[in-house]
């Protein structure tokens, strides 16, 4: 027998491998890591477990991303960062990783 449920994202996502830094709110670096998965409302992460996510908790995300602003790629080293402040929606154990789903409140850059 097959389930299915509703989908129940705001929006789709997009499957990404992007470097990500995150901060706390004075601009200390928390912890580095990559994006799995992005969509216009968050992300979806894979970081070391460095530090504690706080759910709910607020963190600031540098996000490094291709730079597409001509509409097409341009050359593989081109990239521009993009900064969030982000709230800490969900987080889970991946081993020696931590996964962990972040809400765009804000962007700063």
């Amino acid at each position: 027998m097959t389930v299915h449920t509703a989908e129940r994202r705001r929006s789709m996502r997009l499957i990404a491998a992007y470097p990500v830094t995150i901060n706390d709110r004075g601009g200390k670096i928390l912890a580095r890591g990559r994006t799995a998965n992005i969509c216009e409302h968050g992300i979806f992460l894979v970081a070391h477990d460095r530090f504690r996510f706080i759910e709910g908790g607020e963190v600031v995300v540098r996000l490094t991303i291709p730079d597409t602003s001509s509409g097409r790629c341009s050359r593989p080293d081109a990239s521009r960062t993009v900064v969030y402040v982000c709230r800490v929606a969900r987080k889970q154990s991946l081993g020696p990783l931590t996964g962990v789903g972040l809400e765009f409140l804000r962007k700063l850059a």
